[in-house]
């Protein structure tokens, strides 16, 4: 009996010892948990943020340290730090360099030196390209500029690609207002249309018609008065090129020089050369106009009438033509019927919105002797279908522009160039009065 009572005695004091023993040694290790890698995916030349979740139920954190190498290169050991009010510790690492992995750990020891360590690793991907994309050339006011598709003469905006590989700019954002990037996407799937070669151009038709393609922008038309003009990333947010720009004078665009620099000039009427959609700037034509005597009628029966008096009349017409890339104006100008005579009848110098050719572009004149009709009736010219002379004369009364001496005409048939502006005439039973002559 005795024994049984010290052999449950001792028992009971082996527990308790044990017992205690066994509480003594149960220290909890810090937790790791919810690291991050942010960027998910990060590329060469980026920053990544490495974040973790890092507790400790029993003790307090006294180390949290990463430790990371690039493939077999030797570890660097930097600090993590807690943000304030919170479990989440992190720390920033890099940039590194393209397509390598980046081996990395994450330590924490407590009061009770108790370690916890978490390994994981990333692969950097290779830097995207560099776009080099410049809005290169605009026209804000476009009368007799270039036309789109459909022959409509819209403002335009050419994109220059300086970069070496093709970009697709389908996608991308175009606006008219820097508060707002994103009030035009140039529409994705059309990369026939949209993509610009190494060293080439695209022109898009700032003409809020975007039914008309995918190079028109739905919600941009620029101001001749001035405004601005941006060119953004796919993101919405990344402009890759814009510009302020001031007043603008109509078929003139303004452009950088060389393409892609950042100085800019003029390009048309009154400037070193003319406009370039779609070609490197300062390459165009010198600016002119030339006017010649494109096609006239000597007997007008009813071909077309001249509706400026109180009836219609079938008046006697010259036409003359602009051969030139911008518009000409007439006015101050001299026709005559007598070569002898240069001064015969003059043009009002005073009225370019009626005497001014357009390039490429008619204008007709009426030989009535009818000048209190308008400016394009002539004060002292009657056209005689027997054969005379005709003759356009500069301002100055002496340099003869151009002129004609003509033989016999017939009613209702007209005599021309054929193309406009050649040196070789004929007949016309189809009169083409203010318009392209036709051959028959």
């Amino acid at each position: 009996m005795k024994t049984t009572k010290m052999f449950i005695v001792i028992l009971l004091g082996l527990l308790i010892v044990v017992g205690c023993s066994v509480n003594d040694d149960k220290n909890e290790s810090p937790e790791i948990n919810n690291v991050t890698i942010f960027p998910e995916a990060p590329i060469g030349g980026e920053i990544v943020r490495i974040s973790a979740e890092i507790t400790d139920e029993d003790g307090t954190l006294e180390i949290v340290r990463l430790r990371y190498h690039v493939d077999s290169a030797p570890d660097t050991l930097v600090d993590m730090t807690k943000e304030e009010g919170s479990t989440i510790y992190f720390t920033d690492i890099g940039p590194f360099a393209d397509s390598v992995t980046v081996n990395f750990t994450i330590e924490a020891i407590d009061n009770d030196n108790d370690v916890t360590i978490y390994e994981d690793s990333f692969t950097t991907t290779a830097s995207p390209a560099v776009l080099e994309l410049y809005i290169n050339e605009y026209m804000a006011s476009n009368d007799y500029g270039p036309t789109d598709e459909n022959g409509q003469h819209d403002d335009w905006i050419e994109i220059y690609n300086a970069g070496d590989e093709s970009v697709d700019i389908g996608g991308m954002f175009v606006t008219d207002d820097l508060s707002n990037l994103t009030k035009s996407m140039i529409p994705e799937g059309a990369s026939d249309l949209t993509t610009i070669e190494p060293g080439g151009f695209l022109i898009l038709w700032a003409d809020k018609e975007g039914e008309q393609g995918p190079l028109h922008l739905d919600d941009v038309k620029l101001s001749g008065d001035g405004e601005q003009i941006g060119l953004t990333d796919r993101d919405g947010t990344s402009i890759l090129d814009s510009l302020t720009y001031g007043e603008q004078t109509t078929d003139v665009s303004c452009g950088r020089l060389p393409d892609g620099a950042d100085t800019w000039d003029y390009f048309g009427a009154g400037h070193e050369s003319m406009y370039t959609p779609a070609a490197a700037n300062g390459t165009g034509e010198e600016p002119f106009f030339k006017f010649y005597i494109n096609e006239f009628m000597a007997k007008n029966v009813s071909t077309i009438a001249d509706t400026a008096g109180e009836e219609d009349e079938y008046d006697d017409w010259i036409e003359i033509y602009n051969a030139g890339n911008i518009c000409g104006d007439i006015g101050g100008y001299y026709l005559t019927d007598d070569l002898e005579d240069l001064t015969n009848s003059q043009l009002p110098d005073s009225l370019p919105n009626i005497t001014t050719i357009p390039p490429i572009g008619f204008l007709l004149l009426w030989a009535d002797k009818e000048p209190e009709q308008g400016a394009l009736h002539l004060a002292d010219m009657k056209l005689s279908t027997d054969g005379e002379q005709i003759g356009l004369t500069a301002p100055d009364g002496i340099t003869i522009i151009d002129s004609i001496t003509y033989e016999q005409q017939y009613p209702d048939t007209s005599f021309g160039r054929l193309p406009d502006g050649a040196d070789s005439w004929q007949f016309f039973s189809n009169p083409t009065p203010g318009t392209s002559n036709q051959p028959e």
